[in-house]
């Protein structure tokens, strides 16, 4: 297993020590899924177990088919139909398929998926008579995911304290509908595979001697359902292995539990804890300052990361005006950069919430910067700011009937698809606007209930007509949501995303009013017009892109150059200055997203925060994050201008090892290189220019030693 030459100490012992309970406390950057695939292949190869007697979990089935993949290649094992690499659900479904029967279940059951949720929960809410325009669907959606994923069932519901009955009426009912149906919603896959084995305990005890070594990738991600799961498999042979860093929990908004890794040591008192804290992605300077922010959380585990990388430049901070002008410092230092030879693809800009995109979008544009929104859409191609968009163009158009379809029951006003598709039929035997036909012809052509729904909204259409023409864009937007009770409807739901719409209409006002301040033609009209040429995309340059995602889409990905934005108060932190003392497990949430964040750079970090930023079209003056507050000042170098060259050449970086040097290398060593792999010395130039390798896959190979950046591994 010359394989194992290419760990370093603790990656090593986290590898070996196969016996009893295993916390690995694994760091940003610290090689966590080599440990795992490493360790399945070791107890394979030990003969300590066969396949089948391996349950592995990732979060992904694209991190699942990675580590079938790597350990494929170290142990040589063509098929992994009996080994379990996957998901929890996966896993859970794979049980279910089997057992399913046993708890009232058909083995042949479908699986909804949230499409297919949302439909029986209208179903539910009509057979209950339930107006859905006073209880959201996509709320109770969300809390029916939250009692499942916290093995609350409905006649326990009680215990989460006052829970709306009408919600605990539909869950009720949901569950009834679903069993009816022989169907699992997603979060059932869990939920039942824990009331199989509580009820079954001959089926958990098959299960708990079968499963002989249990792996758990980003173990701080786990819910207290995933929790459970494992823990009752891992009963009976307690080799129970949980790979994760508590500094980097940052889904409790998804139901993730950070006790989980905090209090593993309690769950199996007799537990191995192993720290990787050598990172080999970032400068000595970035894990500085990921350390310094960090050690102000007191719920972690005491860690503390370390690299043999360089110790890289200081961090950059730049103070902007305003927004505007932050995103201008971005784009141009961007601009410089890669003309100066960084690959657009390496270059991240991270903002905590996806409202903050359209700025840097406008910049980039405007210089011709190829980009792309990760794990989001374009601003303004985002739900809701096309919902108001269209408000705004029927202003200025009533007889768009494009824009009249997307928002004639936008919020819900009760007219349902079959009344939109007579409009749609009418209008094209008259020939005439879907408006002109509900404003001259409606009163004929539908029964009176309808009609009266209709009128009313023709009447709100020409109400905000009548008013918009004396205002400027920025309160012609205001007065859509006022009017509309768009706006209201968002702040009255309970919903995260409705939270994030309600932020994206906040900065859509903010836009309008840069657009008044720096155009002349400050028209409506003029304002649409821009909104449609400034985000056509060039599909030429698709390939190589900056991307812009928030910090929690960053997770896992690692770029050469990260723009750390928005550092103020109330913005990230996601919090009030005069409640962060009152909210300490939030704040030290915001504090793992700015660890996460600042772990996501390779070579260089620049931090950026404004001086004022426009909420709802007005400045307001702003507060500098307390994060920013915790990095010492030796680790930074503030910035006035946008950035110019940076020079890489000597900041070449290693995944394991250092790169050997000519004097540093003999006949013997065992070497790695970056695609033939491992490798045998078999000889060296007398100038120690050249060597002569044998590669385990590729043969002899005979390289230019100051070209080759070889790792010497034993």
């Amino acid at each position: 297993m010359e394989w194992l030459k290419e760990l370093n100490q603790q990656q090593l012992e986290a590898v070996l020590s196969t016996e009893g309970p295993l916390l690995v406390l694994a760091g940003a950057g610290s090689g966590k899924t080599r440990v795992i695939t490493y360790r399945i292949a070791y107890i394979l190869n030990m003969g300590l177990a066969k396949p089948g007697n391996i349950l592995a979990i990732t979060f992904t089935n694209k991190a699942a088919d990675e580590m079938k993949e790597r350990i494929k290649k170290l142990v040589g094992i063509e098929s992994f139909s009996e080994m379990w690499i996957s998901t929890f659900h996966s896993a859970c479904a794979r049980i279910l398929r089997m057992e399913a029967h046993s708890i009232g279940f058909s083995n042949n059951f479908v699986i909804f998926d949230m499409q297919d949720r949302h439909q029986l929960l209208k179903e539910c809410f009509e057979k209950l008579n339930i107006d859905q325009d006073r209880l959201e669907l996509r709320y109770v959606s969300r809390q029916i995911s939250n009692f499942k994923n916290m093995l609350i069932s409905p006649s326990d519901t009680h215990k989460m304290g006052d829970v709306d009955p009408r919600i605990v009426e539909i869950y009720r009912l949901y569950n009834k509908l679903l069993k009816e149906y022989n169907a699992l919603d997603f979060d059932d896959l869990i939920y039942h595979t824990i009331t199989l084995f509580r009820t079954n305990p001959d089926i958990l005890e098959r299960y708990q001697q079968k499963f002989k070594y249990i792996l758990v990738d980003e173990y701080q991600d786990t819910n207290d359902a995933q929790f459970k799961l494992i823990y009752l498999l891992a009963q009976k042979h307690r080799n129970i292995c949980v790979v994760g860093d508590d500094d980097q929990s940052i889904y409790s908004f998804r139901g993730a539990n950070v006790r989980n890794i905090l209090e593993f040591e309690n769950v199996f008192s007799d537990a191995k804890v192993i720290k990787l804290e050598r990172n080999y992605r970032s400068t000595k300077t970035i894990l500085s300052v990921a350390n310094e922010v960090i050690k102000n959380n007191t719920s972690r585990k005491e860690k503390k990361l370390w690299t043999e990388n360089n110790e890289g430049e200081k961090i950059y901070l730049y103070t902007a005006f305003d927004e505007i002008d932050e995103a201008n410092f971005v784009s141009m230092s961007i601009k410089n950069l890669i003309q100066s030879g960084v690959k657009p693809s390496e270059i991240g800009i991270l903002y905590r919430t996806n409202a903050q995109s359209l700025n840097f979008e406008n910049a980039l544009s405007s210089h011709a910067i190829p980009y792309k929104v990760v794990g989001s859409l374009r601003f303004f191609e985002r739900k809701e700011i096309k919902d108001i968009i269209a408000y705004l163009r029927l202003v200025t158009n009533p007889h768009d009937n494009l824009s009249l379809f997307r928002i004639i029951n936008v919020p819900k006003r009760g007219i349902g698809p079959g009344t939109v598709e007579k409009i749609k039929v009418l209008s094209d035997e008259y020939g005439i606007s879907a408006y002109s036909l509900l404003k001259e012809r409606g009163a004929m052509e539908f029964d009176r209930r309808t009609y009266l729904k209709l009128n009313e909204f023709i009447f709100l259409l020409e109400d905000i007509r009548a008013e918009a023409d004396s205002k400027s864009v920025v309160e012609v937007i205001k007065l859509v949501l006022d009017k509309t009770k768009y706006m209201e409807t968002l702040l009255s739901s309970k919903n995260e995303e409705d939270f994030q719409r309600v932020k994206n209409l906040e900065q859509l006002i903010s836009a309008a009013a840069v657009f008044e301040e720096e155009n002349e033609d400050k028209s409506l009209q003029n304002f649409l017009n821009s909104i449609t040429l400034s985000f056509e995309e060039d599909e030429a340059q698709k390939e190589d892109r900056v991307l812009l995602m928030t910090i929690h889409a960053a997770k896992g990905l690692e770029f050469d150059v990260v723009f750390l934005t928005g550092l103020e108060e109330g913005l990230f932190p996601l919090l009030r200055a005069e409640d962060i003392n009152g909210m300490k497990e939030e704040l030290e949430e915001e504090r793992r997203l700015c660890y996460v964040a600042i772990t996501r750079a390779k070579k260089f970090l620049v931090l950026t925060y404004a001086n004022n930023r426009r909420v709802f079209g007005r400045f307001s003056s702003r507060q500098r994050s307390c994060f920013l507050d915790e990095i010492p000042a030796n680790y930074i170098q503030q910035v006035y201008t946008p950035l110019r060259k940076i020079n890489f050449s000597d900041m070449s970086f290693n995944e394991n090892q250092q790169s050997v040097t000519k004097d540093s290398l003999a006949v013997g060593d065992i070497i790695q290189h970056n695609r033939f792999g491992i490798g045998k010395v078999l000889s060296l130039s007398e100038d120690l220019n050249e060597v002569l390798i044998e590669f385990e896959n590729y043969g002899q190979k005979r390289l230019l030693l100051s070209y080759a950046n070889l790792r010497k591994i034993g």
